[in-house]
């Protein structure tokens, strides 16, 4: 049994992992379109990156947290801001976060400008 729940708790995190990457790439794609070099950064995700994206188009350097979600609403706590918030700084960059929202016709993604350091609650619509 615990084997069982081992495996099955390894396969959700890869899952889960899996996920946000291919919004990460669908992101870097749209930036990309969009006359911007960007790139994934495959060290994000808790291993002292606060950013998933890096962009860039003459003067106009982005980090990007991206999320996604099925909800309808996503939140933040100050302390990812503030890691974003902080890498950005001392890089150059402005701090973006970028919610993907799955199972949606419509209005596919939201990307919003963090630019103060306190939590973040960013609803569909």
């Amino acid at each position: 049994m615990r084997i069982y729940l081992l495996f099955h708790y390894i396969l959700l995190r890869a899952m889960a992992f899996r996920r946000g990457y291919r919004a990460e790439i669908e992101l870097v794609m749209k930036l990309r379109e969009n006359g911007f070099y960007a790139v994934r950064l495959p060290i994000s995700g808790g291993r002292g990156f606060p950013c998933d994206v890096l962009a860039a188009k003459g003067d106009d350097k982005r980090a990007y947290q991206v999320k996604e979600t099925k909800n309808d609403r996503i939140y933040l706590n100050k302390s990812e801001i503030e890691g974003l918030l902080e890498f950005s700084k001392a890089f150059g960059f402005k701090a973006y976060v970028a919610v993907k929202w799955k199972r949606r016709r419509q209005k596919k993604w939201t990307i919003i400008r963090a630019d103060k350091l306190s939590s973040l609650k960013i609803e569909y619509g």
